[in-house]
């Protein structure tokens, strides 16, 4: 069964070409061209379409509000963003908004048939450059969380903290901070819970990425 899909974007010339790319791939039954996103939405009822293609810059709403309206009462419909921008402000606001997929129109007509037919398999629509940012942002977000839950340690738990990471026992590290072995594995359960972690490997990988 072919699978129904819109778009709403208001370069014609952009439209004409990717349709007739998507019509050779006999994958898809283009159910509606739209120039607005107003018009999509008071349509949709009638046409239901599985996947939408929406540019982000529409006269009138924006393709990033039309997602978000859409979502919450087609929440099943996939919506990709189909756009030239490629700002971190449009791509985050987007993919909160709802998106499920983020493609680039600099990108080949075949490619960006090729990413959208993802969907089949379950797969997200992405451009490769925006991927990036995805994972960059995500894994930079990771590094301030480490941060942030390194500085919740007390000087004493750094301390016991800096001797796990360099392989010491328990026992060694009460002998060389006067303590119990008793005290160094109450110190070392408050370590774990506030990095959010199980165990010492735990422990010794956030701490040593947290100093890198």
């Amino acid at each position: 069964m072919k699978i129904k899909i819109a778009f709403v974007e208001d370069n014609n010339l952009f439209y004409q070409s990717l349709k007739l790319l998507l019509l050779e791939s006999e994958e898809f039954d283009i159910v509606g061209m739209f120039s607005n996103a107003e018009s999509l939405i008071k349509d949709f009822p009638y046409i239901l379409p599985e996947i939408v293609l929406i540019d982000i810059n529409l006269p009138g709403m924006s393709g990033v509000e039309a997602v978000s309206v859409i979502k919450k009462d087609y929440p099943e419909t996939k919506l990709i963003i189909l756009t030239v921008l490629e700002d971190d402000d449009n791509v985050f606001n987007s993919l909160k908004a709802g998106a499920d997929g983020y493609l680039l129109k600099k990108d080949s007509l075949e490619k960006i048939t090729e990413k959208i037919l993802l969907i089949k398999e379950g797969g997200a629509p992405i451009t490769s450059s925006i991927a990036k940012k995805i994972i960059d942002y995500f894994k930079s977000e990771n590094d301030r969380n480490n941060y942030l839950e390194i500085n919740t340690l007390t000087p004493r738990e750094l301390e016991v903290l800096n001797h796990i990471s360099n392989g010491l026992l328990n026992k060694e590290i009460a002998d060389k901070l006067f303590l119990s072995i008793d005290a160094i594995k109450k110190i070392a359960q408050s370590i774990y819970e506030k990095l959010q972690v199980r165990n010492r490997s735990e422990a010794i990988k956030k701490y040593l990425n947290n100093k890198k």
